[in-house]
């Protein structure tokens, strides 16, 4: 007899606060809501936390059971490495708990994570669902971080040949996304693809509230425009278009260019703006609660991006917060994303294609001239957000998937 319904595999969830542990949990919390038994592995975190959380617990009605791994620094690849395989490694070693279940969720994080739950098809049955985050070794290949010839790209292969014969379902964050499995991955069938967009919990966004931090509403009322990039700033993020322009328009000293967020290309994007004496651009760390709030209301304008060449494999996750907020959208990357089809479609913002940064501080400028059209633009992308990309919307179809397969 199966005690849990859904076993969720993951590699961070809650207390900590990146949007990779947010959204299993929230996951998790609705599926609970509705009735399903649901039990959590995870890793315990080292960072990001303000308190430490327990081992193993029951938490809003969800077992979770977080265990330990070596973690080293993110910014190095040997370092990624060892972190993923140890994790690996301390799930094997707690194998007996993730049998008792009668379907699993497992995340894409890290990629060699779906091995295990492909083999617990074959040995239990235990059908799973596969939440594809980023596509690997696809994205790595692409983005040089790996060479065709090496082991891991070979390894991944041969892991995704195991896993695309056993996965029950193959969860899609976008259309392009699900476009680009069924045509490289030739052993998924299109009706063991569902796409089910990732979302933001809108529910302590109060828009009419006021701006509570006194650092960020002093720079509100300071400048007449202020752009925001929040996120990753990691290998498939084009963030050096964005700066281009905040050096071509920096002798405007009422425009302000906002970073916010942690990766692999926050030291660079730092020592370029010292070293260009960029006094429009202001750098803050990974931020959330109210200040994230905060300096999301503050922005005119919020930009998302993928430099070229990984459309389809991977979905800036950020735009569903961005969007919550109300604010135009601006969009460093290629037209043939969900993202950029939902801008057009809609007038929700702009899209340049990436490097065009010419194109970019045209947009940018026509904003700062015409300031009357954010609230405009604003209030086409809150209807859509509430429309298509509630919390809500998405964890229903996570719960239905999830009913026939154990039904």
């Amino acid at each position: 007899m199966k005690k849990y319904d859904v076993l969720i595999l993951c590699q961070f969830f809650y207390p900590d606060q990146r949007s990779s542990a947010i959204l299993p949990y929230e996951t998790a919390e609705d599926l609970t809501k509705k009735g399903l038994k649901v039990k959590v592995i995870c890793g315990y975190p080292k960072e990001g936390v303000e308190d430490k959380p327990l081992k193993k617990e029951i938490l809003d009605g969800i077992a979770i059971r977080r265990i330990s791994y070596v973690q080293l620094s993110k910014n190095s690849r040997l370092g990624r490495l060892v972190n993923y395989f140890s994790f690996i490694l301390s799930m094997i070693f707690h194998w007996p708990l993730l049998i008792s279940n009668k379907c699993t969720i497992v995340y894409s994080n890290p990629p060699i994570l779906p091995l295990i739950a492909s083999i617990n098809k074959s040995l239990f049955k235990i059908n799973y669902i596969f939440v594809c985050y980023d596509i690997y070794p696809d994205i790595a290949l692409v983005t040089k971080q790996i060479a065709e010839k090496s082991f891991i790209y070979k390894l991944m292969l041969r892991i995704n040949k195991r896993m695309d014969k056993n996965v029950e379902k193959f969860v899609a964050l976008s259309n392009d996304m699900a476009e680009y499995i069924l045509k490289t991955r030739k052993n998924i069938s299109e009706d063991r693809v569902v796409v089910i967009p990732n979302w933001y919990n809108d529910k302590n966004i109060n828009l009419s509230e006021k701006i509570f931090d006194e650092e960020i509403k002093t720079l509100r009322d300071r400048y007449k425009l202020i752009i925001l990039y929040s996120g990753n700033m990691g290998i498939c993020q084009d963030v050096e278009t964005l700066l281009e322009v905040a050096k071509q328009l920096k002798g405007n000293k009422d425009m302000l260019f906002i970073f916010t967020g942690h990766g692999q290309k926050e030291g660079w994007l730092k020592t370029e703006a010292l070293n260009c004496n960029l006094s429009n651009v202001k750098f803050y760390g990974f931020l959330n609660g109210q200040k994230y709030i905060d300096v999301l209301k503050a922005a005119d304008a919020h930009v998302i991006s993928l430099v070229s060449g990984v459309e389809g494999m991977c979905a800036p996750s950020k735009t569903y917060s961005y969007m919550a907020i109300g604010r135009p959208l601006i969009a460093i990357m290629s037209e043939n994303t969900d993202v950029a089809k939902d801008i057009y479609d809609h007038q929700l913002g702009y899209v340049v294609e990436s490097g065009d940064h010419e194109k970019l501080s045209e947009h940018i400028n026509y904003l700062f001239e015409n300031k009357d059209e954010v609230d405009q633009i604003g209030n086409r992308v809150l209807t859509i957000f509430q429309r298509y990309y509630k919390r809500g919307i998405s964890t229903d179809k996570y719960y239905q998937v999830i009913k026939d397969i154990i039904n």
